[in-house]
């Protein structure tokens, strides 16, 4: 996961960024596709006492944040470094070590203490998709931020057929937003960007299910199968962006959309918070 120097700029307009605002991001976040004027001219923005050494700093992250010979990100600078040079507090929450992250497991435990309402920006740059208990970590999100706080996620929404394990839609981020009085700042898709074969997964793990390589034998010989791996399925995702107006408890979502029979009402008086 990552942030592109053209998405700073983004997340700059909305006031996720500023002098002295402390920032925890879901996820130990690589800087991406930064220059070195850029990143000085940001630090210098926020702090009027830069680091002596800014210049050569900022040499440094630029070149950690490109892409190596072969296309792939070198993933050698972190946003956490942009921002806490820019005078900003940073933080990370993660189940793998990264700048500046505490090691925590999301499926099974809460927020550190330490962190419960610490926080001005909470940022979700492609986190959540990864964990199973959904529940736990937007609570995990709310809790960190701070009454008027912003909160940004900029997740999968359609396509990403072999990353993480879910992708969200509007309608999703809406309830939340309803359920939780968060104030919805804006809303937004990126991309659609490179292209996915439905199979991915199919072909990845065939080794521990053997009947997923019957069905990928299929290809070329079935229509169904042989028409769907020909489609290049696009990946767009979804960015949002909240403040949190009031300090109340946690709220989960319950989707009605569809439901046809009539609902409990001891099971909506719980969602009515």
């Amino acid at each position: 996961m990552g942030i592109n120097m053209a998405m700073v700029h983004v997340m700059e307009k909305y006031g996720l960024f500023g002098t002295g605002r402390n920032v925890l991001d879901f996820g130990s976040s690589n800087l991406y596709i930064a220059s070195k004027p850029e990143i000085v001219e940001f630090v210098r923005r926020y702090n009027p006492k830069p680091r002596k050494d800014l210049e050569s700093w900022a040499e440094r992250v630029a070149a950690g944040s490109q892409l190596g010979g072969s296309g792939q990100a070198l993933n050698q600078s972190f946003i956490g470094e942009l921002l806490e040079a820019a005078s900003m507090g940073y933080d990370a929450i993660d189940i793998a070590d990264g700048y500046k992250t505490a090691i925590v497991d999301l499926n099974t435990s809460r927020l550190p203490k330490q962190m419960v309402g610490t926080y001005d920006t909470v940022l979700n740059h492609g986190t959540s998709e990864h964990i199973l208990n959904q529940m736990n970590v937007f609570a995990a999100v709310h809790a960190a931020t701070k009454r008027g706080g912003l909160i940004m996620h900029l997740v999968p929404s359609v396509g990403f057929v072999d990353h993480g394990y879910f992708c969200y839609t509007s309608r999703f981020f809406f309830d939340l937003a309803g359920y939780n009085q968060y104030e919805v700042v804006d809303m937004w898709y990126e991309g659609p960007a490179s292209d996915e074969n439905i199979f991915a997964s199919a072909r990845q793990y065939q080794t521990y299910f053997p009947v997923l390589t019957q069905r990928i034998e299929n290809i070329g010989k079935v229509e169904r199968e042989t028409v769907q791996d020909r489609i290049a399925v696009p990946t767009i995702a979804i960015g949002i962006i909240y403040r949190k107006n009031q300090d109340v408890p946690f709220m989960g979502t319950v989707e009605t959309s569809t439901s046809v029979g009539q609902l409990p009402s001891d099971l909506m008086t719980s969602y009515s918070g």
